[in-house]
């Protein structure tokens, strides 16, 4: 594996908020970032070494899931060091100690040639429809702690936590044709039933493919691209900020930092338009999600869906990617929205999405030329 340049200051700049959202109390995160001066040194003062030394607070006082996402700030954003392996393994196990707690029925499982899942389900019985949730190039399963109790315990699904391939636990690389990943796991644990997925970041690009093909019941795009609604500029996807070129570099599982056309080249490759898939018919009913500001996904990739039947496009003004700046105020919003799909359009869930749906940031008017 292989480091590439990261600006420390520049990564706390833009996650500080993804942190503070698994979990982690944010005057702990500036006195972590108040001792950081180097992503990649393994010893004091770098990345994951400063991170270690709160998890292991954390542990000594048995406060396991703190300890859990403290050891995944520490092998943020790549596992790609020693040390940063042995922190995501220590991650694993924390959690797991912390799981005794979780308000809801939880199970760690695995699939051989897969990996392992984390499957959350409401107490009680109950046919509840499966919902796969999925983080992007450097989100695994245990970031989505949150989210993921809130799609059981509100939303009252099944709910499915999965490292998109090429991260985590996932036992294969980032490649074009990884939905068939997300449609082995789906097909393993929803049967018969409905069945949805929602991506976050790079893993909404499969929520999206995945509906667009017709095989899922509903699917939630937050801040997924497309990657080739437009030909892809060469210095965009070679310099994408904050070192998102050499981590989607390391989720494709490359030995070393790729040329530029290199990059160009194995991204068009995940072009849902090259592989035909906007110009099917039909598909599953669709919600797009993302912040007008954001620096990786260009915004006609999120209006190109505008067009589409049973597809509905919440970009909201002034925000960044997966509108995570507002994230809380728009996941219950999601949350209704995927209710009023797999659990039927009855009363209360109308009541509910037209509740949820009314505190939403500002929504950016359609662009008349898709663009914008």
């Amino acid at each position: 594996m292989f480091t590439f340049p990261l600006d420390c200051r520049a990564l706390f700049e833009e996650r500080r908020r993804q942190f503070a959202a698994w979990g982690i109390p944010r005057r702990l995160i500036q006195t972590v970032e108040s001792r950081i001066n180097d992503v990649w040194f393994e010893g004091p003062g770098g990345w994951c070494r400063e991170w270690a030394r709160e998890a292991e607070i954390a542990c000594a006082r048995r406060n396991w899931l703190l300890a859990a996402h403290l050891y995944g700030a520490a092998c943020f954003p790549v596992a790609n060091t020693p040390l940063r392996r042995e922190a995501m393994r220590m991650q694993t196990e924390c959690f797991l100690r912390a799981a005794a707690d979780f308000p809801c029925s939880f199970d760690r499982l695995a699939q051989p040639g897969l990996g392992v899942v984390h499957l959350y389900q409401p107490h009680g019985a109950g046919a509840w429809p499966l919902v796969c949730v999925s983080g992007g190039v450097d989100t695994g399963k245990m970031a989505l702690h949150r989210m993921a109790l809130a799609l059981a315990l509100l939303g009252r699904f099944r709910v499915l936590a999965m490292d998109m391939p090429g991260t985590g636990e996932s036992a294969r690389s980032l490649r074009p044709d990884a939905e068939n990943d997300y449609r082995a796991w789906l097909d393993h644990f929803a049967g018969e039933g409905r069945r949805a997925l929602l991506g976050i970041s790079f893993g909404g690009h499969w929520a999206a493919k995945l509906a667009l093909m017709g095989e899922v019941d509903a699917a939630v795009n937050l801040g997924g691209p497309l990657i080739g609604a437009s030909e892809l500029e060469a210095d965009h996807a070679a310099d994408l900020p904050n070192g998102m070129t050499g981590i989607v570099a390391h989720a494709l599982g490359l030995p070393a930092m790729p040329s530029r056309q290199e990059v160009v080249a194995r991204l068009q490759a995940f072009s849902l338009r090259r592989q035909g898939c906007l110009e099917r018919a039909g598909g599953s009913p669709l919600l797009v999600v993302n912040g007008e500001a954001d620096p990786y996904v260009p915004a006609e990739e999120t209006e190109t869906f505008r067009s589409r039947p049973r597809t509905e496009v919440w970009r909201f003004a002034g925000l960044g990617h997966c509108a995570a700046e507002r994230l809380p105020r728009i996941a219950p919003g999601m949350i209704a929205w995927l209710r009023l799909r797999l659990h039927g359009a009855h009363a209360g869930n109308r009541l509910g999405y037209g509740l949820a749906t009314r505190f939403l940031p500002r929504l950016c008017l359609p662009a008349a030329s898709g663009k914008g």
